[in-house]
């Protein structure tokens, strides 16, 4: 078997444990990826009725940031969702933060993903009423991403919409209302991106006033000025992706992103007192992407995929 995360992390973990301390939620999620599918999980002793040959089966860990485990999860997952989607196309939309909170965000990773949900659910929501644009309810749903193929932080979510909202008459009554601008075209990015990060920095300032964030790198006033006026200045980045034919194709995309974890094992290649070794796409470069190879210093390797480790 070749190199796995459970490898990395059971090799190189006294090491890193000598220089960093890990929270109780690190402890737990490292725990579960070293043990899963060992005999410190127990299992059952399978045994063949014709040629009375033995095997053990040990048990999974089923933690969300085990890459061994996540194959049967989304399945499951996408077999569970197959119900709620609508049989209408949906479009493909990506909320970006600016790099300028990823600070914030380490200090208070579960206010601030929690409030780019909630932003970007009220901005879908918001727009989904204008009767500009559809004059309904919307039907979307949102995958928290947080990290790059290099493991560097990243925050943004991933918005599958259904291309039309539900409106109600005077009666009651339910009806489908289609995009009227064309079958896949449902807001302007630009506006969304302005919305979302009016949302956003207005949560930030209600809970920087009421004492919300005790940790936030921005501690005095004057480092709070400076980073509102960079978050003004800066573009909030909404990407509008190609839309989909139906739920199928929906559920089967959004599947990789829900049981996505930062890396992989089939991504890595290799480890040794050097580093280790992975593969990453590199989508910077317009019109193509690129597969690159990256080796990082063990220490840096686990320093980054702990960035990830959700709360």
């Amino acid at each position: 078997m070749g190199t796995t995360l459970a490898k990395v992390l059971e090799h190189f973990g006294p090491a890193f444990v000598d220089h960093h301390s890990l929270s109780a939620m690190h402890e737990r999620v490292w725990r579960a990826i070293v043990s899963c599918r060992t005999p410190a999980l127990g299992g059952q002793r399978m045994r063949c009725d014709g040629c009375a040959a033995e095997q053990w089966r040990w048990h999974s860990c089923r933690n969300r940031h085990c890459p061994t485990c996540q194959s049967r999860a989304r399945d499951q997952w996408r077999a569970d969702r197959v119900s709620e989607l609508l049989n209408v196309p949906y479009c493909h939309l990506v909320f970006t933060l600016p790099h300028e909170l990823n600070a914030l965000a380490a200090a208070h990773p579960r206010w601030v993903y929690d409030t780019l949900m909630q932003c970007t659910a009220a901005t879908l929501t918001e727009f989904a009423a204008n009767p500009r644009w559809l004059g309904g309810v919307g039907a979307f749903s949102l995958v928290l991403h947080t990290w790059t193929q290099d493991l560097r932080r990243h925050l943004h979510v991933h918005t599958l919409m259904a291309c039309g909202a539900m409106a109600l008459d005077a009666d009651g009554q339910g009806s489908w209302v289609h995009p009227k601008r064309s079958p896949t075209f449902l807001f302007p990015v630009q506006a969304l991106s302005k919305v979302l990060r009016g949302k956003f920095m207005q949560a930030l300032q209600r809970a920087s006033e009421s004492g919300a964030l005790p940790r936030d790198p921005a501690a005095t006033p004057d480092l709070q000025r400076l980073r509102t006026q960079a978050l003004r200045k800066h573009e909030w980045v909404v990407y509008a992706k190609r839309p989909f034919a139906g739920p199928q194709a929906v559920l089967a995309y959004l599947s990789r992103y829900t049981h996505r974890v930062a890396i992989s094992n089939s991504r890595l290649l290799a480890m040794d007192e050097r580093g280790v070794s992975f593969k990453w796409k590199d989508y910077r470069a317009k019109g193509r992407t690129r597969h690159k190879t990256m080796t990082l210093a063990p220490q840096e390797f686990m320093r980054r995929f702990l960035l990830h480790v959700l709360p």
